[in-house]
């Protein structure tokens, strides 16, 4: 065998080429018939399911019942939803009551006196009908004081006249943003705004009012950072009433309601204006966080004292089982609530609505 290659080697070798030759073809054709042919990947993409984003007017186009719902849904299911299912049956769960009332900030005499009215009213009825009586007991308290809500905070009539709206709270209420959102609503009714950005100690506060001002397209007044923040009222108001503004709207400092000294300033802006104008500011809006329960009203309380309010806009009611805190605040200070939020988007800044909020918030809007 031994003496049949050696004397045939390049026959051998010749061989061997040719099966390697063949081996290596019939890798590659098993290969090329496993790739996809070009009209198959062509195919695969006519094929596959596009995702698309959800069209920009089915946003837009959510109504404000909805949105409102949506917002107080955490208040709804919560506390002021579940009040008829406690109630009703045969015997009626009032430590519940009691207890859930009590887990959202309600004022101790709030919870006695509707716990009061449902042993009185509610005995024998179903759950429907006892939210009925809850719906009935806190629109008792809010009724008389929201009628007496000024249309200019959301209507533009356009009389000629300035309209002064100065704008105060704590840092992180949400004041700058609802400003913002509040000259793009008036904007967009065609009126002429104006926005003195008075919060000179913090340019980023300063800044982002700037950007919310470019976006609706209105005009704003700002200083050197740290300048006199009444100078800049005065100055703002000085050029609203000048060249005819419709509206003028000044941000002010956030301002602990517990520091008096920084209450005492705020008092001295508002004193600043009246010398433009003896009617100004025409609303003084106090801009509180639906979260913050009960410290909300003792935050109004401190704010009325030094300013006598005019109105309340109450803000961040999507993220909080508190919203229902509004109607003690309302009653306790005699002060209606001008506009409420449920969101970061403009639309998410509405007016109030007593009696949209209270359906929604009870669960008898059919939502």
């Amino acid at each position: 065998m031994e003496l049949f290659i050696q004397n045939n080697l390049e026959l051998v070798i010749a061989g061997l080429a040719s099966v390697g030759g063949v081996i290596t073809y019939l890798l590659l054709r098993s290969k090329k018939d496993s790739a996809p042919r070009e009209s198959d990947v062509e195919e695969s993409k006519v094929a596959a399911p596009t995702v698309t984003a959800a069209p920009k007017k089915e946003i837009e186009g959510v109504s404000w019942a909805h949105r409102l719902s949506q917002g107080l849904a955490k208040s709804r299911q919560d506390i002021w939803g579940k009040i008829g299912g406690l109630f009703a049956g045969e015997k009626a769960d009032l430590d519940s009551i009691e207890e859930v009332l009590y887990s959202a900030d309600i004022p101790t005499s709030y919870v006695q006196s509707l716990l009061e009215k449902l042993e009185n009213e509610g005995k024998g009825k179903n759950p429907e009908e006892i939210q009925e009586i809850v719906f009935n007991f806190l629109n008792d308290k809010m009724a008389p004081i929201q009628a007496n809500v000024n249309e200019d905070l959301f209507a533009f009539k356009g009389n000629g006249s300035t309209k002064v709206f100065m704008i105060v709270g704590v840092n992180g209420a949400g004041k700058t943003t609802t400003i913002g959102k509040l000259a793009t609503k008036l904007k967009a009714q065609g009126a002429k705004v104006l926005v003195g950005a008075c919060d000179t100690f913090r340019a980023a506060a300063v800044d982002q009012l700037q950007v919310w001002c470019e976006r609706a397209g209105v005009d704003m007044v700002r200083a050197k950072d740290g300048a006199d923040p009444s100078g800049v009222a005065f100055d703002t108001v000085a050029k609203a009433f000048a060249e005819n503004y419709d509206y003028c709207l000044i941000d002010t400092a956030g301002r602990l309601h517990t520091n008096q000294n920084l209450m005492d300033e705020l008092s001295k802006t508002k004193r600043v204006m009246s010398k433009i104008n003896s009617e100004a500011p025409h609303q003084v809006l106090l801009v509180l966080d639906a979260i913050t329960g009960q410290n909300a009203l003792k935050q109004a309380q401190e704010f009325n004292k030094a300013l006598q309010l005019s109105g309340i806009i109450f803000t961040k009611c999507d993220g909080s089982a508190k919203a229902g805190s509004a109607v003690a605040i309302v009653d306790e200070l005699k002060v209606p609530i001008t506009y409420i939020g449920v969101g970061e988007g403009v639309e998410d800044l509405h007016h109030f609505d007593k009696d949209l909020y209270l359906k929604t918030l009870v669960g008898l809007n059919g939502f």
